[in-house]
């Protein structure tokens, strides 16, 4: 019993001791909000892009001819062409049946009629072979959102939808190459489908030129699905050839391409220069600009691939960021912290690690709120735990600011509880009691009010007297005071400091004595004993009510011999006199009987301290 109540009374030790489980389920109520209401969704979007987006091999069915600097060197500017420079590549490469692309798509509008010799031209060119895709393109009354399910969705019916010039569209299949930019500049996912505002559902480009090549859409268009992640296979400029030397318009019509090397391929065609406004940044390079055409290969080969990626969607995401945080409160209870602390980022790692191989299987899991909440739950808690440390040390100043100095203070709290061994312990100590001869008489002479004001003043003075002498008040007993030195902290010189506390005590006492003449005749003084020797030092009372103090012999000793002082008097035990020898000037007064002490003990008057 004595053993288990010795363990209730000690501090506990524990990294986690008295933790709030409310205040450490803030941060996670905030994250969790903060993530369900969309906020830092940017953020989480580009770690997305930096772990899933990595590029890859693109496909060695996919080629990329551009309208670059090198062909509007040679044609001139855009805008003065004429659609037969077009019609001249679709001859160019549908030349010989037997090794004409599969399909060829032309990531060019020609929505209404132009120059009808070359509207003629193209469209001739077009009827060749049955192998020609060209774009459509829809305007929407609000800007695409994305839904819940990771799609998009349009909160109005489109607008107004333009498609490739009547000669042309009979001869030709036709997607919309609409591609939505997400609100911070970057493209990530792909529109499938739409419905027209004439409620015709219409297929995004890539989705036709799949449906050429395959004989069917891809399967997630026909599921339903709007749109969906696009998965990058290529950087820029990696289905083009390089940045510098690619497959140029101009190059294929001229034969310096040979168009044979097209045979049985999908062939991509459009705007390769900055000057066409057709560049975008995208999941895969936030530096570099890639080009409309490029962005549809990289999502025609997320349908050839049927590398399709679904996102989570709210709830799930929200789930996956409580079942991180959990783990990490699990982690925050082990109490030391090189344990909590690597299993924490272990943790994070872990997810970090599973979301890219999740990745892998076809799923998108979000990445900053729970790979975020393992550092921000881990910054709380210890933010918590410095809260509860410095709530300790103020309570350890309120306990001992009273009884000791600043300084000796400021070591105990800088110590904390562990350094006072608060359980009990043996220590070589200094004891002090000092009493007000005539106290009694002086507080029958006056009022009320003014004894405690002059008991006050003499209590401030013995204090000011221990703390300058960096003692410790134990208690005051009535109109009587004890100290003790060397304790609860180790103090140098102790015994000495005990009697120079005591001289000083007695000095003082001379200077107060003048004060009370005013207001009345009686005399008073200080008188003081000391001892020094072994005491038990701790937490001595109940469980409802304790004192940190010493008790022992030496204790009872020291206070008997304050008895034995008149006023203005420091007495002191052989004990301190042997100590002090050549120190301090001290005379003996005899042996003296102590009231419980067996035996008469020598005792002495000290008169001051020697000049060193």
């Amino acid at each position: 019993m004595k053993k288990r109540n010795e363990k209730r009374n000690q501090p506990q030790k524990g990294r986690y001791a008295e933790k709030s489980p409310w205040m450490i389920l803030v941060p996670c109520l905030l994250l969790l909000g903060a993530q369900a209401a969309g906020f830092l969704n940017s953020a989480d979007q580009r770690m997305k892009d930096y772990r899933y987006q990595k590029g890859g091999l693109v496909s060695p069915e996919i080629f990329v001819i551009g309208i670059d600097e090198e062909t509007m060197m040679e044609y001139g500017s855009w805008q003065n062409w004429s659609r037969s420079k077009t019609a001249d590549l679709l001859i160019k490469l549908n030349e010989d049946p037997d090794t004409a692309p599969a399909v060829i798509g032309l990531d060019i509008g020609f929505f209404g009629e132009s120059d009808r010799e070359a509207d003629e031209k193209l469209a001739y060119a077009a009827s060749l072979l049955d192998n020609v895709v060209t774009t459509s393109y829809a305007s929407f009354g609000t800007q695409v959102e994305e839904a819940s399910d990771g799609g998009f969705s349009a909160k109005e019916a489109v607008a107004t939808y333009e498609i490739p010039y009547e000669g042309l569209r009979e001869n030709v299949s036709y997607g919309f190459s609409n591609v939505p930019v997400d609100s911070d500049g970057i493209v990530r996912h792909s529109l499938y489908s739409l419905i027209t505002k004439e409620g015709k559902q219409e297929y995004s480009f890539a989705a036709e030129i799949y449906r050429k090549y395959t004989g069917q859409l891809p399967a997630c268009v026909e599921s339903g699905r709007l749109g969906g992640y696009v998965d990058f296979a290529g950087l820029p400029y990696d289905f083009y050839g390089s940045e510098t030397a690619g497959l140029s318009f101009s190059k294929v019509i001229s034969g310096e391409i040979p168009a044979e090397m097209f045979a049985g391929s999908i062939v991509l065609a459009g705007p390769y220069t900055t000057g066409m406004m057709d560049a975008y940044y995208t999941a895969v390079s936030h530096d570099v600009p890639m080009y409309g055409v490029e962005i549809h290969g990289n999502i025609l080969q997320t349908f050839l691939e049927d590398n399709l990626k679904q996102e989570a969607g709210k709830q799930t995401e929200l789930l996956l960021t409580a079942a991180v945080m959990a783990a990490v409160l699990l982690c925050l209870g082990i109490r030391q912290v090189k344990i909590s602390l690597p299993l924490t980022a272990g943790i994070t790692a872990a997810y970090w690690a599973g979301a890219g191989a999740v990745y892998e299987h076809g799923y998108v899991l979000p990445l900053l709120y729970p790979v975020a909440s393992g550092a921000v739950l881990y910054a709380w808690d210890m933010g918590l735990q410095y809260v509860r440390e410095r709530k300790a040390k103020k309570r350890l100043e309120g306990i001992f600011g009273k009884y000791v100095s600043k300084e000796v203070a400021a070591s105990i709290v800088e110590g904390g509880e562990d350094a006072l061994k608060l359980g009990g312990q043996k220590k070589d100590v200094a004891v002090l009691f000092v009493d007000i001869r005539g106290f009694t008489p002086l507080s029958e002479s006056l009022p009320p009010e003014k004894v405690v004001e002059i008991l006050n003043r003499y209590l401030e003075l013995t204090t000011k007297a221990v703390f300058d002498n960096k003692g410790t008040v134990d208690k005051f007993i009535g109109d009587a005071t004890m100290a003790v030195y060397n304790a609860p902290l180790d103090l140098d010189d102790y015994v000495f400091r005990a009697v120079k506390t005591g001289l000083d005590m007695a000095a003082a006492a001379k200077e107060m004595e003048k004060e009370l003449e005013a207001v009345t005749d009686k005399k008073v003084g200080f008188g003081v004993g000391i001892n020094c020797g072994e005491a038990i030092i701790g937490n001595i009372g109940t469980p409802s009510r304790m004192d940190y103090t010493a008790i022992g012999n030496t204790v009872n000793v020291a206070a008997r011999l304050e008895g034995q002082a008149k006023a203005g008097e420091v007495v002191i035990s052989q004990a301190v006199y042997d100590r002090l020898e050549g120190r301090i000037r001290a005379v003996s007064i005899g042996k003296r009987s102590l009231k419980g002490i067996a035996g008469e003990a020598e005792v002495y008057r000290v008169e001051g301290v020697c000049e060193e």
